[in-house]
């Protein structure tokens, strides 16, 4: 059975951590730029009615020294909720600068790894 559920991210904290250059975001080769994220359906839930939660994981290189962050949380929908404009008015979509791209050094070397790519250490940022 398919189940919906809708929530928020917080992304204040998700463009902060990408100018910090965590280590849980990469390039990918076709120059966008990705985010590690764990997603959980909690077995009950929290005061505000949420069920699932959602962070974002430094590379596994970085696990010893970087911590992973809370990016946000979902409840189970009863339908589809639109975006409103109030949604999107304080969100400047030019202060975002985009990420140099990272290059991968072999197809073998990518099929061979867990998934993700390496982190991005050339952040303009």
């Amino acid at each position: 059975m398919n189940q919906s559920f809708y929530g928020s991210i917080n992304i204040t904290k998700l463009l902060e951590e990408l100018k910090s250059k965590h280590s849980g975001f990469y390039k990918g080769s076709d120059g966008k730029v990705y985010a590690n994220v764990q997603v959980w359906l909690n077995e009950t839930k929290d005061k505000y009615g949420n069920v699932m939660s959602i962070k974002i994981n430094p590379s596994k290189e970085n696990k010893d020294t970087q911590s992973p962050f809370y990016l946000g949380n979902c409840k189970k929908s009863d339908g589809p909720k639109p975006v409103g404009d109030n949604d999107i008015n304080d969100v400047n979509l030019d202060d975002i600068d985009p990420l140099p791209h990272q290059q991968k050094q072999n197809a073998s070397e990518a099929a061979s790894s867990s998934g993700f790519n390496e982190p991005v250490n050339d952040l303009p940022f």
